[in-house]
């Protein structure tokens, strides 16, 4: 019987160092060693977590260069993120904090962009060319890389011309387009509160999606000041 309480001794002991080893292992505070692209990784997910959580879910987050001369830093807790600047905008500077005792301290810069869907020119397009269905694509895009009402809707686009010269790759905006060119003979409809009347008529200016152009009704010969409503239709209040 000796033999067999010698044995689940051993086994005992051996079962109460490994708890204790485990006990030890738990209780180790979480230590990291952190160069400049870690820390800017792990800036860069934490930034876009808080964005998802807001809902902003459109948006892109651009990390500005770390000094890769910068020496690794080691901290035993987890890093601390925050922003200087509660609320968030287009340029923001991120705090990174290592809470130890003798903990340390860093800031990033982080651009935040807000994406939209925008119809972009898929080829070079001279001033005057007819938009066709070949000639755009829809991409996201940040917002800010374009000036004025970015254009969303093909319906709104193929069969307009161009105003300008448009590049490869180039947001489209209304500012870039006529809907109603000069000369151009166009539908003219007279909307009253139960009533839709039409009538055919000569464009007298150029005009982009809610612009009032002069419009010469061809069968009055009466000119008319009208709100351009698609590509070649203008419309006005009866």
């Amino acid at each position: 019987m000796k033999m067999y309480d010698n044995f689940f001794q051993t086994l005992t002991c051996r079962k109460l160092l490994t708890g204790i080893g485990l006990l030890i292992a738990s209780t180790q505070p979480f230590a990291a060693e952190y160069n400049s692209a870690q820390i800017s990784i792990e800036a860069h997910a934490w930034l876009e977590n808080q964005m998802a959580e807001q809902g902003n879910a459109a948006t892109k987050v651009t990390m500005y260069p770390v000094d890769q001369r910068l020496a690794s830093k080691y901290c035993e807790l987890p890093l601390e993120f925050s922003l200087v600047n509660q609320n968030l905008q287009t340029q923001n500077s991120i705090r990174v904090q290592c809470p130890d005792l003798d903990g340390w301290q860093l800031y990033l810069s982080a651009k935040v962009s807000k994406m939209v869907m925008a119809l972009v020119s898929n080829r070079q397009l001279a001033a005057g060319s007819i938009i066709t269905e070949d000639a755009v694509l829809a991409q996201e895009r940040e917002q800010s890389q374009a000036r004025g009402v970015i254009m969303q809707d093909p319906a709104m686009v193929i069969g307009a011309r161009t105003k300008r010269s448009l590049n490869i790759g180039q947001i489209i905006t209304n500012a870039d387009l006529c809907l109603v060119c000069k000369g151009d003979i166009v539908t003219i409809e007279g909307i009253s509160d139960s009533l839709v009347v039409s009538a055919a008529g000569k464009a007298l200016a150029d005009g982009a999606l809610g612009d009032n152009v002069r419009v010469q009704n061809l069968q009055s010969g009466r000119t008319i000041v009208a709100s351009v409503k698609e590509i070649k239709k203008v419309a006005i209040k009866l």
